[in-house]
């Protein structure tokens, strides 16, 4: 009975049904997809097939090796790639809508993936991965979005923490194939080749899920398609929610999308820049952006360099060890990030990225480092580093670019931030060979400039035109609460009494598998936000 108690006081118990969590699984495919992608790439270029393979003899050495000209195409190109898709996601994902893009995803994938295994040069796995690059970079705005647009305002944050959850594991389980496959086969192509048939495993498996996965209800309203929206509503909800109620859902959304289109008709990029849609986009693109600059794309392109500088015995176990324990700080995200708020933990983990960074960097750089007690200690502040990332920053950066922009322009406000982010990881990509070796040859006192970056995140989270709490509130009561131009810092203390407040105890009683009486109180449709006596708050 205690337990029984104890679960009931947990909103991810009475409101993730096991139709939901089917759903979200489903939709985690992608997300998977995604982390394969980006992790096969960096691990099987330590393969020695792989490298006999697609490289070349080296006169000097006598050895195969690829030229580090090949390596930063190989890299950059993917990177510049994602940043097309990114681009072109806005209007893919507005046209064919959440599940509909989906499929056009996998079909471009999958021509780049039979690419990669097809053509015998690396110029052809180059252009596969080309291909690929542009689908995945569609599919990192479409999965979280689509994520956040099913979700109950009370779990969302920990539904559409499953994104960043599953890419690591994706990441991890490339990582692990390649490792797994270089034991069992050796020097053969085997080594090296599993982990590319594997990859086509889950675009195939998405092609297959996509006909019990519904469209975005919201998507569909925004579309004028209103029996369509019931239709997947109501199948959303089934099980646990009346038909009387799937209707009062449904029509409150109708008129929350009806409210903002009289607001304020927004329809072009350059809408996104405007009045509290700017704000919005200066969100979402700063916690992308910010992400990068604080360490991410640092650890993605050089971590495994850096353990070998310091002496690690076996820095790809290592890198693996880092990953599992970015899922670790994942899995605690997945519960804390409604139950805490986005916000604390993204300072908190901003604060604790700062400072791994720098004692690192103030250890490694110096003292004379190689091998031993110190480079073990330096490999433990990394994966901390790791585990605290994940539990704040990575998790979080997601979940407030999803749910932050507005109905109207969310493919667009979603595209622009993903945008500046690949372009960051290109400029750091780009710029760190020359700040890490010659000619500032800073080596790993290169972390006291990414640490220094982990600071700026806690700021940009405090400061008043920044990022606000939206744990706990539906999509359209965040709509109010930007048009009223409530201060970041006073969300969580606002009540809202317009349509929006009133989806948000709609979507969540719905939600609610314990629950089945239609609610009793009604609550005023005005569109003003009052603050909360700060005595009762």
């Amino acid at each position: 009975m205690a337990i029984t108690a104890f679960l009931n006081r947990s909103a991810l118990y009475r409101e993730l049904t096991p139709r939901l969590f089917t759903l979200f699984m489903f939709i985690s495919i992608g997300a998977i997809n995604f982390g394969i992608d980006n992790g096969w790439w960096a691990t099987v270029l330590t393969v020695p097939n792989f490298i006999e393979t697609y490289g070349e003899m080296n006169e000097k050495t006598g050895k195969y090796w690829i030229p580090s000209s090949w390596l930063s195409a190989g890299s950059g190109t993917a990177n510049a790639d994602m940043a097309v898709g990114a681009m072109l996601a806005g209007p893919v994902i507005s046209k064919f809508g959440r599940r509909g893009s989906i499929v056009m995803i996998v079909v471009v994938g999958l021509i780049g993936m039979v690419i990669q295994n097809a053509v015998p040069n690396y110029w052809g796995v180059m252009a596969g991965r080309t291909i690929n690059a542009v689908s995945m970079g569609i599919e990192i705005n479409n999965i979280p979005m689509y994520m956040s647009e099913l979700s109950p305002p009370a779990i969302r944050g920990s539904l559409v923490n499953l994104f960043s959850w599953w890419e690591m594991g994706g990441v991890l389980v490339a990582k692990g194939i390649v490792f797994g496959s270089v034991a069992d086969h050796g020097s053969t192509e085997w080594s090296w080749r599993i982990v590319l048939l594997v990859q086509m495993v889950f675009p195939l498996l998405m092609l297959v899920v996509i006909f019990f996965m519904p469209e975005s209800p919201r998507w569909l309203i925004l579309h004028d398609r209103h029996d369509d929206a019931k239709k997947a509503l109501t199948y959303i909800r089934k099980g646990v929610a009346t038909p009387e109620e799937v209707d009062e859902e449904l029509r409150l959304t109708q008129e929350a999308v009806r409210e903002q289109d009289d607001l304020h008709r927004v329809a072009t990029y350059m809408d996104c820049f405007k009045g509290s849609n700017g704000r919005r986009t200066m969100i979402a693109t700063g916690v992308q952006v910010l992400q990068q600059l604080s360490g991410n794309a640092f650890m993605l392109s050089y971590s495994v360099i850096f353990l070998q500088q310091v002496g690690v015995t076996d820095p790809l176990a290592s890198s693996m060890a880092r990953t599992a324990m970015a899922i670790g700080g994942s899995c605690f995200a997945f519960v804390l990030a409604d139950k805490v708020g986005r916000r604390p933990l993204m300072i908190v983990s901003a604060i604790g990225m700062w400072i791994g960074l720098w004692v690192t960097a103030g250890v490694s750089g110096f003292t004379h480092v190689n091998g031993g007690p110190i480079a073990q200690f330096l490999l433990a502040l990394l994966l901390i580093w790791s585990f605290l990332g994940n539990l704040g920053w990575a998790s979080c950066v997601w979940i407030v670019t999803a749910e932050v922009p507005t109905l109207q322009l969310r493919e667009k406000t979603i595209s622009i931030a993903s945008t500046f982010s690949f372009i960051t990881v290109l400029l750091v990509s780009y710029i760190n060979p020359y700040v890490q070796n010659e000619p500032s040859n800073l080596q790993v006192k290169v972390g006291f400039i990414y640490g220094s970056f982990s600071l700026v995140p806690t700021f940009f989270v405090y400061r008043y035109y920044f990022v606000p709490e939206c744990a706990n509130r539906s999509l359209e009561e965040l709509d109010e609460l930007f048009q009223d131009k409530v201060p970041a810092w006073k969300f969580k203390t606002h009540v809202c009494h317009g349509i929006g407040a009133r989806l948000t105890e709609v979507q969540d009683h719905n939600a609610n598998s314990g629950v089945h009486a239609v609610l009793k109180s009604k609550i005023p449709m005005t569109i003003s936000c009052t603050e909360v006596d700060e005595k009762k708050a």
